[in-house]
């Protein structure tokens, strides 16, 4: 099986067209919707695009095949108003095939957007008449949303201002593969014995995704970012389980100082991916928020298994390989940014031992700017 595709490939490989969404390939669409069919617990999923069906999985229709034009008149009415669609009788489907034998009875279809236009829909089905569980209208209007979102990201010019650069990148990393297909393979998981858990995991990960690009600002205040992080970290704990033991240092009087938006996240992100889940057995993670005199100091530590000394001067250089330099490189280069000297980042790390980040920057509050 070759790597997998995430959202955020699709919505990097859109190009915005007048009434085309050329990103979303027909392999991407069928992965999606396994995910889909499995997560939902409904009898069959379609995913299409403004014109053609890309993937149906589930219940067989002969007539829902990937590269068949849209069938139903439910379908192109979504694609033409961009509303949700509620449909509780095989009828109100309209389908064009006289006698269909499909067993599908009932259906949400949620629109994709880009820019206000709509280019595909996400649709879940029953066999069964009446009304949608609310929880598959839940997940099929939340994964449009996420998609869409991802395609919104999409149309930023990154290289325009290096604050847009630092959402690209630090969401890049955020929403690999790793991540965001695991994340879903775990709702699925968790949905088999504990189904309002897995509901109100994938209501963390809408959440998570939206919170990434929401933020306008240069800096935002240490609450909000910790808060951020800890979203991040009740999402990958969901997956790791016991695996990774998280303490969480914040003094109280650093929750109104000011650093720099993402720059803590990926930091954590890099201990997680890099350090901890490569190791076997069990690791540990501290990140630590406090006041240092005139500065506010930020450490995040791992027992993971290290990063080779060769490599360790290299994460600092701009554009250095990917996920973890993307991340060090990044932070260092809005520190300097911002704070000119006064901004540092410092890393140790010992292969087989783990690895101390600590960054360091002017103590402010929001009053003081």
């Amino acid at each position: 099986m070759g790597e997998m595709v995430t959202p955020l490939d699709i919505a990097l490989a859109i190009r915005a067209a007048r009434g085309h969404w050329a990103g979303l390939t027909r392999e991407m669409a069928e992965r999606i919707a396994r995910i889909l069919l499995g997560v939902a617990q409904v009898d069959a999923v379609a995913i299409t695009d403004a014109a053609r069906i890309l993937a149906y999985e589930g219940a067989g229709c002969p007539h829902m095949r990937p590269g068949q034009p849209v069938q139903t008149k439910a379908t192109r009415q979504v694609l033409r108003t961009g509303e949700v669609a509620m449909i509780e009788r095989k009828e109100d489907l309209h389908c064009p095939v006289a006698g269909c034998p499909c067993g599908v009875q009932a259906a949400v279809i949620a629109p994709l957007k880009v820019q206000g236009e709509v280019v595909g829909t996400v649709k879940l089905y029953a066999e069964r008449p009446g009304p949608m569980p609310g929880y598959a209208t839940r997940l099929a209007i939340g994964i449009s949303e996420l998609l869409s979102l991802q395609a919104e990201l999409s149309e930023v010019e990154r290289q325009k201002e290096l604050l847009a650069q630092a959402r690209l990148e630090a969401l890049q990393a955020q929403i690999r593969p790793h991540f965001l297909f695991n994340t879903l393979n775990t709702v699925i998981a968790t949905s088999r014995f504990d189904p309002d858990l897995a509901r109100e995991l994938l209501t963390e990960l809408a959440a998570f995704l939206r919170h990434t690009i929401s933020y306008r600002g240069e800096k935002i205040r240490a609450a909000e970012e910790i808060a951020f992080v800890q979203q991040y970290l009740r999402l990958e704990q969901a997956r790791f389980g016991e695996r990774i033991a998280v303490r969480l240092r914040v003094d109280e009087t650093v929750e109104d100082a000011l650093l720099p938006v993402l720059a803590l996240q990926p930091l954590v992100e890099n201990a997680i991916v890099h350090g901890l889940a490569p190791k076997d057995g069990h690791g540990k993670l501290i990140v630590s928020v406090r006041r240092r005199g005139p500065e506010l100091q930020v450490a995040v530590i791992d027992d993971g298994v290290g990063i080779p000394r060769a490599r360790q001067r290299r994460l600092f250089l701009p554009r250095e390989g990917s996920g973890m330099g993307l991340g060090i490189a990044n932070v260092h280069e809005r520190l300097h940014a911002l704070y000119g000297s006064r901004g540092r980042i410092r890393l140790r790390s010992r292969p087989g031992r783990g690895t101390f980040v600590v960054v360091r920057m002017p103590f402010e509050l929001q009053e003081e700017i």
